[in-house]
């Protein structure tokens, strides 16, 4: 018996081995490949093929403005160095995440090895902003560095992620509040693991958390500041939540769901009108218009500088 739990966490160990030493060769290897640059102010690493030379720096700007105000909320005076990767498109995207993300995945952080990589195709299609992308996974980086590498249910990692980066929109709210009429959501204790990868499915898992976390942190923004540093010093973010709230994440989730009916349910009964709806409708035409209108204009964009580039190389 000892001998079969001995072989089983050597097997373990080997895989975690592979991975992390995979993982550190591909850093080295685009390294060489890549031009890069660093910030000024802030401990970044820019890696990207030469024809992006202007995304990297924009994402350079984006960078300097906003470490300073997340780093500033979670309670972090200085962090170390997190290096960040800029593929061209979803194939060599894929190399840096190692497959392991949805097809429809912009940016990931890679909380190990303290990296940011961004898939330029997909960030130039998304509806996001780029420095909302941005600032979403950095909030997930330097929130790892603040806790130590302490274990966190993804709902608040994600909800918190959202509320720093700014990415709520108007159209966010009227699907949650339209899934919340139709009871279409999930739990909030059952998003403490890795979320769906249906679009749809994902999207509601995003908002509900965003909406969570916004509950949380509504009366006491600085509440945010303590709940992390407790998180650090003890290495448990149950107990951590219990001093800083009074309650266990269960308990807070429990009527987090008692008073969505109550508030978003309700409201959206009372907005459900015919003139509503209508006008509704018109916005949602509109604004949908102009984000397809500014997307093809920015991709185009880059496609015209791109071409420059390869004729001058």
């Amino acid at each position: 018996m000892r001998l079969k739990m001995g072989i089983r966490y050597l097997i373990i160990f080997l895989i975690c081995f592979q991975v992390l030493s995979v993982s550190s060769l591909l850093g080295e290897d685009i390294e060489g490949e890549y031009d890069s640059l660093s910030t000024s102010v802030r401990p970044f690493m820019i890696f990207y093929p030469g024809k992006y030379q202007k995304i990297a720096e924009k994402i350079k700007v984006i960078l300097e403005n906003s470490s300073g105000k997340i780093a500033a909320d979670l309670g972090l005076s200085k962090f170390d160095t997190i290096r960040v990767y800029i593929a061209g498109n979803k194939k060599d995207y894929s190399v840096l995440h190692r497959g392991m993300l949805p097809e429809w995945s912009g940016a990931c952080s890679d909380l190990t090895n303290m990296r940011l990589c961004i898939n330029t195709e997909a960030a130039l299609r998304s509806q996001r902003p780029l420095r909302i992308v941005i600032r979403h996974e950095l909030s997930h980086l330097l929130f790892a560095q603040r806790v130590r590498g302490a274990r966190c249910p993804t709902w608040f990692l994600e909800g918190l992620a959202m509320r720093q980066s700014g990415e709520w929109t108007f159209l966010d709210h009227w699907h949650f509040m339209v899934s919340i009429w139709k009871k279409d959501i999930p739990e909030l204790k059952d998003l403490s693991g890795r979320f769906p990868d249906s679009g749809r499915e994902a999207a509601m898992a995003y908002r509900l958390s965003y909406i969570a976390v916004k509950e949380l942190f509504a009366e006491r923004a600085e509440d945010l500041m303590t709940l992390t540093a407790f998180t650090r010093d003890l290495g448990d973010f149950e107990r951590a939540f219990l001093l800083t709230f009074g309650k266990y994440p269960s308990d807070f989730a429990a009527e987090f769901h008692v008073m969505l009916d109550d508030k978003y349910r309700k409201s959206f009964v009372l907005a459900a009108s015919a003139p509503f709806w209508a006008g509704i409708a018109i916005l949602f035409l509109i604004a949908y218009s102009v984000k397809r209108y500014k997307a093809y204009n920015k991709i185009k964009k880059w496609e015209e500088e791109e071409k420059i580039v390869d004729k001058s190389g």
